[in-house]
């Protein structure tokens, strides 16, 4: 059994997402053994086969050699943990930027993960921590034509039984190794990309259930040192600041 957990495979996914999630939303699946990186080879499926409605497409690799993050940082992506890129066509969405998508994926994969009785926080603006420690990671992107949304892209890190950094930490450190099922895991991170679908519907709530779960209700602003309060998040997915009767917002975080 321990290593059918572990045995990851296109035709096992299938079966735990339509298990667990059936609904009128499918997948195109391509599971690698090890690649560069999801995000290059989901760009070249993506120009020899474009995303249609409903028929989703996500590029899983059991290990990546070069996976980054946001700005370009490396992200640890070795075998025993999730590492999917995916693309989703989304028209007549009325995001204005990929920060109201990013955390919505963050919010649907936080509420999986809460399901087991995990603590986790999301670190604005697409980390998720549990013990101030890193156990996912989330890159989204928008592409636009003609002023319009035409492509929802967002590439998914989770550590499930990996090895993890001294910063990070595991589903498996956390459960035991129980629940460590990697088709299941990976069927839960799809689930939680369509979930966002759903979430991005109600900003207002969006915003509030982010807000309930932030790491932090403090800011330090590494080039001042100074220490702001977290206000909370706007409705275009940037943190609020404040701090002595002056406000600010932050659209980026370093």
């Amino acid at each position: 059994m321990k290593n059918k957990k572990r045995f990851r495979s296109v035709g096992l996914i299938y079966r735990y997402h339509k298990l667990n999630h059936p609904s009128n939303r499918s997948w195109k699946i391509i599971l690698k053994s090890i690649c560069a990186s999801t995000e290059i080879e989901l760009s070249k499926w993506i120009v020899d086969s474009p995303v249609k409605d409903n028929h989703y497409k996500a590029i899983f690799a059991s290990s990546q050699k070069y996976g980054y993050g946001q700005f370009g940082r490396n992200w640890h992506s070795p075998k025993g943990g999730v590492w999917v890129s995916a693309a989703i066509q989304k028209n007549g969405s009325n995001l204005k930027n990929s920060a109201m998508f990013g955390l919505a994926v963050a919010l649907a994969l936080t509420e999986r993960i809460e399901c087991l009785g995990v603590d986790v926080k999301i670190k604005w603006p697409n980390d998720l921590l549990v013990n101030g420690k890193k156990i996912a990671g989330i890159l989204p992107r928008i592409f636009s034509r003609a002023g319009k949304i035409r492509l929802l892209r967002v590439g998914v890190g989770l550590n499930v039984f990996n090895n993890v950094p001294n910063e990070g930490i595991s589903l498996k450190q956390l459960l035991g190794s129980n629940n460590m099922n990697i088709n299941f895991w990976s069927s839960e991170v799809l689930f939680s990309i369509e979930r966002s679908l759903d979430l991005l519907d109600d900003p207002k709530t969006l915003c509030c259930e982010i807000e309930k779960r932030l790491w932090s209700k403090k800011y330090i602003d590494k080039e001042t040192a100074y220490q702001w309060e977290i206000k909370g998040i706007d409705s275009i997915g940037r943190l609020i600041l404040f701090k002595e009767g002056q406000e600010k917002i932050l659209s980026n975080y370093n």
